[in-house]
């Protein structure tokens, strides 16, 4: 399965989503792999709803942060300025 580094929370703690299960999993920090950080992508193996193991997928990572690059840049060329006027 896999799923994201949305966020860290105070505590210790890594939120990953897992989009095929549609939830979250709550993970110490000590279980993340070395230089992980948020929007990164892991491959997941969950046993009892717990996950056993987290590995880096920096395929899957390098993809999306492509492909949302491309989005923000078409969105950039698009822009014609703000329609609101500032006082």
């Amino acid at each position: 399965m896999r799923g994201v580094l949305d966020r860290f929370e105070d505590g210790g703690v890594a939120v990953i989503i897992a989009e095929q299960a549609g939830r979250e999993f709550r993970v110490p920090l000590r279980y993340l792999p070395e230089g992980s950080r948020q929007g990164m992508w892991f491959t997941l193996s969950i046993e009892a709803g717990q996950v056993v193991d987290i590995e880096a997928d920096l395929r899957q990572t390098a993809e999306r942060t492509d492909k949302a690059e491309q989005l923000m840049a078409r969105l950039r060329r698009k822009s014609t300025g703000s329609r609101f006027k500032r006082k």
